[in-house]
């Protein structure tokens, strides 16, 4: 897993999550988050390519899930980029869709003003 600071977005920090992230990783993530300056509004950008239902099972997606809700609400904006089909008809599904933003991939949605919200 790797945590990428961007600062330069318009009053916005986004830390951009790539790579698997594991129960023990979401620690790193709120220290992270925690780290970052308070005049900005904070991001978490997930990069979900690599999630796909081999990795899921029904206990870490819901530990999954749960953790992002507790970091969303901390006041940051979770944004999951570049799922897949399987992954993305899984959220629709489960309707947690509704509960966080999405984007194509991180590269289009940082040249954009604000990602897409799920519909």
């Amino acid at each position: 897993m790797e945590i990428t600071n961007h600062t330069s977005h318009q009053n916005r920090h986004i830390f951009f999550v790539k790579g698997l992230i594991k129960q023990q990783a979401i620690d790193q993530i709120r220290q992270a988050i925690a780290g970052a300056p308070t005049d900005n509004k904070k991001e978490l950008w997930i990069d979900c390519s690599h999630v796909d239902r081999l990795h899921l099972t029904n206990s870490s997606i819901c530990s999954f899930v749960s953790e992002l809700l507790k970091i969303r609400k901390q006041d940051v904006k979770v944004v999951l980029c570049d799922m897949n089909a399987t992954t993305e008809r899984m959220f629709r599904l489960l309707r947690l869709d509704s509960l966080f933003a999405k984007a194509k991939s991180f590269e289009e949605a940082e040249q954009e003003k604000s990602p897409q919200i799920a519909a």
